[in-house]
């Protein structure tokens, strides 16, 4: 197994430092074709053209302090290629374990990293802050940390590629769905408010985000939540982060529920926490899960303070969060399911209209229809890539340079949620796929 440390052959010149990497897993052609098999991805979703190998890597960020500490995620590669290959960087929803973060995941599950790397695509997936086997804690939901740990992680990968002769390109991609569709934004708006010369977003896809977290969000408090165990997370982060939110956690929350943050640790998993929250909720206050919302667990007294008083910590704390205050200037496409339980579909309707009316760029707010935020997942994460790929300059050892014709005999029309379509109807947006990998965009207009 390939397992490379470098931390005493550099000095430290920048926190968005290579420490190590290592090898863990690699799939060759068979084994990709049966990633799409047993996950039950569809065909069109892109082509198994590479073999492909997953590191783990450590690198150096910065934490909300400004410290430097260690941060881990994974690389996904094709092999077997001379060509200059774009970058994806996918960010993940929300998790609490380190053992479900992406370093820990490379396996034949992670099917994004496996898949979009044998289409021709370097796949880039940091743990974000304080998860898998990084420093100190992760700030849930905090759109610093999240931006500056996948800023440094795509800085870093350039050792690496260095160090494997893994060629790129200038294009960069962002996607990411639930917490990653948050971070995503994040880090759009980081690199682009920066003006980080370094850095091209060639296109981005933000998918079922918490963008407004002060406003739309924050109503979840008060509806039965299929995961309670968010709001505690919320609160934990943003202590560790301004440190004014309470003395003591019994500030906040109701007898019985007062050490629900020391399940924050990286041990536990967020179904376990849930679990935990709803035991509490039956056995003291005698409310069931279907009757459980968040705000049963937080004391009415500092509710009250919240909604009355215009500076309370949690409100600035959340508004300091929210996503929607910037301009985008590169290509996005925000993906969201409008019967979405865990996340309202409302969060991408405020950021699309508080972006339009000053973008230059294309802006697309794409309603997966109607499906919860589990189902909608799959479906989003499939149209986001087949939106790269009709941008993305792939390898030309892919052979996409073919005859037109031989493709016109091939080819199949999908929608932008990777559904077939058979009737082509105006004023639609479609993508042709070729049997070659090719995709092309097509517009039909009245």
């Amino acid at each position: 197994m390939k397992n490379v440390f470098f931390l005493l052959l550099f000095p430290l010149l920048s926190f968005c430092q290579l420490i190590s990497y290592e090898l863990i897993q690699t799939w060759s052609i068979d084994d990709v074709q049966d990633v799409y098999s047993f996950s039950s991805i569809p065909s069109y979703a892109g082509e198994v053209n590479y073999q492909v190998e997953g590191y783990k890597v450590s690198y150096y960020t910065s934490d909300h302090s400004g410290n430097q500490v260690v941060a881990t995620g994974a690389i996904y590669i094709p092999i077997g290629s001379k060509c200059l290959h774009p970058v994806i960087s996918w960010q993940h929803g929300t998790i609490v374990s380190d053992y479900s973060a992406p370093s820990y995941q490379i396996d034949s599950g992670n099917f994004i990293g496996i898949l979009a790397a044998s289409h021709g695509y370097i796949v880039l997936m940091s743990d974000y802050l304080g998860l898998g086997d990084g420093d100190g804690n992760h700030n849930y939901c905090h759109s610093k940390t999240e931006a500056s740990a996948v800023i440094d992680l795509i800085s870093s990968s350039n050792d690496f590629f260095s160090l494997e002769g893994v060629g790129y390109n200038d294009q960069l991609f962002l996607m990411g769905y639930s917490q990653g569709g948050h971070a995503t934004l994040a880090t759009v708006r980081e690199i682009e408010e920066s003006n980080m010369n370094n850095f091209q977003i060639t296109a981005s896809s933000p998918m079922a985000g918490p963008y407004s977290m002060s406003e739309t969000q924050v109503e979840m408090l008060n509806a039965v939540y299929p995961n309670p165990g968010y709001f505690p997370y919320v609160i934990s982060s943003y202590q560790n982060v301004y440190g004014n939110l309470y003395s003591n956690s019994s500030e906040i929350f109701k007898a019985g529920f007062e050490n629900i943050l020391d399940l924050y640790d990286g041990t536990f998993s967020m179904d376990y926490i849930n679990e935990e929250i709803w035991s509490i909720a039956q056995n003291i206050y005698d409310l069931s899960p279907s009757q459980f919302t968040p705000l049963d667990m937080i004391k009415e007294d500092y509710y009250n303070d919240y909604l009355s008083n215009l500076t309370h910590p949690f409100r600035i704390a959340l508004e300091d969060n929210d996503l929607i205050n910037f301009v985008p200037q590169s290509p996005m496409r925000l993906i969201h399911c409008n019967a979405d339980d865990n996340v309202p579909y409302q969060n991408s309707v405020v950021a699309y209209e508080s972006f339009l009316p000053f973008v230059s760029n294309e802006l697309v707010l794409l309603d997966g229809g109607n499906f919860n935020h589990s189902e909608c997942a799959l479906i989003s994460i499939i149209s986001a890539k087949l939106y790269f790929d009709t941008l993305a300059s792939f390898c030309e050892d892919l052979n996409l340079n073919s005859s037109e014709l031989v493709y016109e005999q091939n080819l199949n029309l999908y929608n932008l949620l990777g559904q077939s379509i058979k009737d082509v109807n105006k004023n639609n947006i479609l993508f042709k796929i070729y049997d070659s990998g090719i995709v092309k965009k097509i517009i039909q207009v009245q």
